[in-house]
């Protein structure tokens, strides 16, 4: 699982809030706590168009700013330097609202489109850690490993207090097989904030690689203590629980993460599995296609395990 945040601009950037909204009442800066709202509700389409109109007012802005500069210096009525440092202020909010637009297009899978943003966010103001973890995201999703942990490395340097983009390259370095790597990140990602319920569920899921059931079950028990309501730390108990060959409590696990998330394709394959063990074929169907509905991607390796179950049985 990755970390990932919409930035807030009136946390964010403080710094430049009083100008922007001296210049405009209902400006770029209401668009992007629209598009932040609307991002958080799932409604990633509604949260693009609003994080789109942020970036026209913002830049509207700067270029009216620019012009009017330029007319006063001209006439020598004005100083224009001071109001050219206003606009360059202005840039940040802008670059916000193109790094929050990148992660609604990412979470699309429009990773072209989300890479070009993070591009103008970071050409725009390269000091945004968070323009840099969400192009990370992207390039993780396109395993491209080697441009996410740069993206991620660079976040963590200029941000090194933010957790998210350790969490990140762990998942990058687990992928690339640094299991050991990515154990540490979760490591120092929990140290800054040990209520990351994700990075238990992580680092569980690395542990289980490495074949540490046990302290992967404490992970996940620690998800779930830290959110009783955490569908993932209840699938990661189950299949924990599937390696220990307990398969009855396993199926228990994977139906409260169901009755939790009724769109959790891999709970409902893994379940399918474990029915398969227990030779409930019909369910055991049911589940299976229930989970290559929600997720197609899923079919090549549902399928090779329907097999290995299968040949389990006739031993």
């Amino acid at each position: 699982m990755k970390l990932h945040r919409i930035i807030n601009a009136a946390l964010a950037l403080s710094f430049f809030v009083m100008l922007a909204q001296a210049q405009t009442p209902s400006s770029a800066q209401d668009y992007i706590s629209r598009g932040s709202s609307l991002y958080e509700k799932g409604d990633l389409e509604g949260a693009i168009a609003a994080f789109t109109k942020a970036i026209e007012i913002s830049s509207r802005l700067d270029n009216h700013s620019r012009d009017s500069d330029w007319k006063k210096n001209k006439s020598g009525l004005g100083d224009a330097t001071m109001n050219f440092d206003k606009v360059r202020a202005l840039d940040p909010l802008t670059a916000v609202a193109y790094a929050n637009r990148a992660l609604a297009r990412y979470q699309l899978r429009d990773y072209d489109g989300a890479i070009a943003d993070c591009d103008r966010a970071i050409a725009i103001y390269p000091r945004l850690s968070d323009a840099y973890n969400n192009r990370g995201l992207v390039r993780y999703a396109q395993k491209d490993y080697e441009g996410a942990f740069a993206d991620f490395d660079r976040a963590i340097l200029i941000n090194p207090r933010d957790p998210e983009p350790f969490n990140n390259r762990g998942n990058a370095r687990v992928e690339s097989k640094d299991v050991d790597g990515g154990i540490a990140d979760f490591g120092r990602a929990l140290a800054l904030d040990p209520r990351l319920k994700v990075v238990y569920y992580n680092r569980g899921m690395a542990l289980r690689r490495k074949g540490d059931t046990d302290s992967a079950l404490k992970d996940f028990d620690q998800a779930l203590a830290l959110d009783s309501r955490f569908a993932s730390g209840y699938y990661g108990r189950a299949v924990i629980l599937c390696d220990k060959q307990e398969v009855d409590r396993a199926i228990n696990e994977f139906n409260r993460a169901l009755e939790l998330d009724p769109r959790f394709a891999l709970a409902y394959a893994n379940r399918g599995l474990a029915l398969l063990r227990q030779h409930k074929d019909a369910e055991a169907e049911r589940d299976l296609e229930r989970a290559i509905a929600l997720d197609p991607a899923l079919k090549a390796e549902v399928e090779l395990h329907i097999e290995r179950v299968k040949k389990w049985r006739r031993r």
